[in-house]
């Protein structure tokens, strides 16, 4: 009974898919199908609830699920995370897609069954379950992003993002199968348990080979340059609720797993002394990313596209932060994740949600031109919506006193709190770009305020569920940077729980901090 309580996340989102589809196959054929986003909103409000009530470190007790998840806060919070970001793409979906002529109750299945795999990837233990997990979530979002049958670009979308997220998908089993190869196991808590034991640098090309290749495959789930080329369009092509839970919900959980995965497999610090240092190659991506995603982005004309490069950008920060571990006291080489970095991702989260959702308010009548001049003169024909995405735009740039200010402020502080000499340039760059980014999300503002339209104006979707969201978006994002405390705390316990023990018997997967209480 308590194993199934601490599954009751999981089980819960999946049942969700499986009742959307039970009411969706008893509604009458042509009747709408926007309740069912609140049927898929209120499924995912009870999996918040259960991951919140029921995660709190405590092993599970079945023989066959020994070993196999960590429920624990890190993973709470991280499912939070998710699920905000499911039931957001739900509730802007309501509208969305009855005016682009997709109104079928499979997309909040599908979204319900995302979510689900989603939570089984974050949690996972065992690398074979942590595929599975990610092959759930990510099937679901292929179909959903080529959903849009009238469209070409969304048929595209969905192949590009199809073919390329296989080529991760391959590049995670094949470094499954060296860490397999160089341990005998498929445990990440036995196989970090193998390599603290054994020096790894004796024999270091199956774990350097497979270091590599796992970082590659969740470099692509959270569009790290250089696997970032499906980004843009796959954000541009796919319908906006959809885009909506892949820049939220999708880079969160692939930040996440990349934290445990890495933190919990390369404890032993001989690592650093391989030809390929994890601190090295994600400083190396976090630049190259920084840079790309902000240079790209200058250019970009198309509102959608623009975001897609923030989000790059985005990307680039988080992996400075997880390039700045911190070290656990008393534990020789281990480290957790940087503090700043879940904190950042929850403003990233709901700064991106709100704005990819107001872009979705913005494509009435089944509109696809979400360029700068679609925006044009919005302040004064919209501007509730206006003044919505100012807000969330200013946020991803960074301005204060909003959310997405303190989060970088966060973030920043604590990378130089780790190296304060030696982290220092680092951080300047990461400053540099902030400044750069100012101006593509300064560029929308100027044209929703400043700037007439070049063509007969678009009216808006007038959908309540979609403006709530935003609303909520939009006000989330002033609160958190008003009043940051209790998140930043938040954020600093999770931190402590990103790494599992690595005991010297035993399986059970608890957080590497508990060991001295403190960092």
């Amino acid at each position: 009974m308590k194993d199934l309580l601490m599954l009751s996340p999981i089980w819960l989102s999946a049942m969700t898919g499986i009742l959307v589809l039970v009411i969706d196959l008893l509604s009458a054929r042509k009747a709408p199908r926007g309740f069912l986003g609140y049927v898929t909103a209120a499924g995912f409000a009870a999996t918040g609830i259960a991951a919140v009530h029921y995660w709190n470190g405590s092993a599970l007790e079945a023989p066959f699920l020994t070993g196999m998840l960590a429920l624990d806060g890190f993973g709470a919070f991280f499912a939070l995370l998710i699920l905000l970001s499911g039931a957001a793409a739900a509730l802007f979906a309501i509208d969305y897609l009855p005016q682009h002529g997709s109104d079928r109750g499979e997309y909040y299945a599908l979204m319900a069954f995302s979510v689900c795999g989603a939570l089984v990837f974050l949690t996972a233990v065992d690398l074979i379950t942590m595929f599975l997990g990610l092959e759930i979530m990510s099937l679901s979002v292929y179909i959903m992003a080529a959903m849009k049958q009238s469209s070409a670009r969304s048929t595209e979308a969905g192949m590009k993002y199809f073919i390329l997220g296989g080529l991760a998908s391959a590049f995670l089993l094949f470094g499954i199968a060296f860490l397999y190869g160089a341990t005998g196991s498929l445990n990440m808590v036995e196989i970090g348990r193998y390599f603290l034991e054994h020096d790894p640098t004796r024999d270091y090309l199956f774990p350097q080979v497979a270091m590599i290749l796992l970082v590659a495959a969740l470099g692509f789930k959270v569009a790290a340059v250089p696997f970032h080329m499906w980004t843009p369009d796959v954000y541009d092509g796919a319908p906006t609720p959809v885009t909506v839970f892949m820049a939220g919900a999708v880079k969160a959980v692939g930040f996440a797993v990349l934290a445990r995965l890495l933190l919990t497999v390369y404890q032993n610090p001989a690592f650093d002394e391989m030809p390929v240092s994890i601190p090295g190659l994600l400083l190396t991506l976090s630049i190259l990313t920084m840079f790309v995603g902000n240079i790209l982005g200058i250019v970009q004309t198309n509102v959608k596209r623009i975001l897609a490069y923030s989000s790059i950008t985005h990307a680039g920060y988080l992996l400075l932060g997880g390039y700045a571990t911190m070290g656990v006291a008393g534990s020789s080489g281990a480290s957790v994740l940087n503090d700043g970095v879940p904190f950042y991702l929850l403003t990233y989260v709901v700064s991106t949600v709100g704005a990819f959702g107001i872009v979705s308010l913005l494509g009435s009548r089944g509109e696809e031109d979400m360029s700068l001049d679609h925006i044009a003169g919005l302040g004064r024909r919209h501007p509730v919506l206006a003044a919505l995405m100012l807000v969330c735009v200013l946020s991803l740039a960074g301005v204060p006193p909003l959310a997405g200010f303190m989060g970088k402020f966060f973030l920043f502080r604590e990378v130089l709190a780790v190296d304060p000499n030696g982290n220092l340039p680092w951080v300047v760059i990461a400053v540099l770009n902030s400044f750069i980014a100012a101006y593509y999300y300064l560029r929308i503002a100027v044209y929703m305020y400043f700037r007439e339209p070049g063509r007969e104006p678009v009216s808006a979707i007038r959908g309540v569920p979609g403006y709530v969201c935003a609303g909520i978006a939009a006000l989330l994002s002033i609160w958190i940077g008003l009043f940051p405390a209790r998140y930043i705390a938040a954020s600093q316990e999770v931190s402590r729980d990103s790494a599992l023990v690595i005991a010297t018997t035993g399986d059970v997967a608890r957080p590497a901090a508990s060991r001295s209480g403190k960092r």
